[in-house]
């Protein structure tokens, strides 16, 4: 197995390819979701790019909301780098580009993943700022 810091990298590039096919098909299977929330933590906590507190338990409404949404969305991820490691958290930052056919949109992030009592990292907490 990877390190821990290259699989948490790892398992970011994953997260936005699974939002990158929910948000950009309308015919995302609903098991595409399911296996999406299954990356956050039961205590997970976002702070969204415009201010807003998300927890654990938004996340299944708010991705329900976006299915489809964004018709063609393409995610870059780049300048992925890894803050802080030990052996039970990852904290990484990256920049994070959209672009869809009706726009585009560029936000930078932070990430906190922790090591669940079954051994695999999750994301814990999300922060997002626009660029």
């Amino acid at each position: 197995m990877p390190d821990l810091s290259s699989h948490c990298q790892r398992l970011a590039l994953d997260a936005h390819t699974r939002i990158e096919q929910w948000i950009g098909s309308p015919d995302a299977p609903d098991s595409q979701l399911a296996d999406l929330l299954e990356s956050f933590a039961p205590g997970f906590s976002m702070i969204a790019a415009d201010g807003r507190r998300l927890s654990a338990a938004a996340l299944p409404a708010l991705f329900a909301s976006l299915r489809g949404a964004r018709p063609g969305l393409k995610i870059d991820i780049d300048e992925l780098a890894v803050l802080h490691a030990d052996t039970a958290s990852v904290l990484l930052s990256y920049r994070e580009r959209h672009v869809w056919s009706a726009g585009a949109t560029q936000r930078r992030a932070t990430v906190l993943f922790t090591v669940q009592a079954g051994g695999q990292p999750q994301w814990a907490h999300l922060q997002e700022t626009w660029a």
